[in-house]
């Protein structure tokens, strides 16, 4: 029995996926900030190559430890949870490239990572649970902004303050404004999560709505991560889109 009717085959779809996105954004060039004269930006191809590379790697993980079960290697093939998953993720992946210049890097990467995170946590897609993705969108996309905005004022006052002299100078470095930005950024977080995870994982609670919850928070983490590691740490330029703050 070959590995391709013991193993399921979404994740080797994805891995090919990451193969054809790496070579794609290969293909586009690199570019650079104009006013970058110390060549503090790596050019605007880190980000996609970083996370093309993590998607291969998490994808060919997943399809070598995760079979199917001996009974149902044999008579299962792409089945129809599979299928209405594939076709979400290539709807949601065009659409965040498509969506990106316009609503932003933040918006639609955090719309992109708890779709699929709820949509996968719930196994399949069904009309059923579209009132708590719904709702976990728009809970993800206002904690995420506030949290975004809370970090922004942060990094603004600390910029500006060191400039002035009314703080050390090392205090508006970039390793200093950055890591002071994460521990705010994670004590808030956590502590959201501390007084929150209790109600929401009640022992009468709908499972959709722990699966929308532990989206929500997966999402704004992944998100707010990645834009304080790519944008304040490497200066990559991200799309502000909407969030032009």
């Amino acid at each position: 029995m070959t590995p391709f009717r013991t193993r399921k085959p979404l994740p080797f779809v994805f891995m090919l996926a990451s193969i054809f996105y790496f070579m794609y954004v290969l293909s586009l060039g690199a570019s650079t900030m104009i006013g970058d004269e110390i060549g503090g930006d790596p050019g605007g191809m880190l980000l996609p190559l970083v996370l093309s590379i993590f998607m291969f790697i998490a994808s060919s993980v997943l399809f070598l430890t995760d079979k199917k079960s001996e009974g149902k290697a044999k008579d299962e093939g792409f089945g129809v949870s599979e299928r209405r998953l594939f076709i979400l993720t290539v709807l949601i992946s065009i659409f965040y490239v498509a969506a990106m210049r316009s609503l932003g890097f933040l918006i639609t990467t955090a719309f992109l990572v708890f779709t699929l995170t709820f949509f996968y946590l719930r196994g399949t897609v069904a009309r059923k649970d579209l009132a708590s993705w719904g709702i976990g969108i728009i809970a993800t996309l206002v904690f995420l902004v506030a949290l975004y905005s809370i970090g922004r004022t942060i990094t603004r006052f600390l910029l500006l303050s060191s400039r002035q002299g009314r703080i050390p100078q090392w205090l508006g470095s970039t390793g200093a404004v950055v890591s002071i930005v994460l521990v705010v950024v994670l004590v808030l977080y956590l502590l959201v999560l501390r007084f929150t995870r209790g109600y929401f994982h009640r022992e009468k609670a709908k499972t959709a709505v722990v699966h929308a919850f532990d989206a929500c928070m997966i999402s704004v983490l992944t998100t707010e991560l990645i834009y304080l590691v790519f944008r304040q740490m490497f200066l990559v330029e991200l799309v502000r889109g909407l969030i032009t703050w």
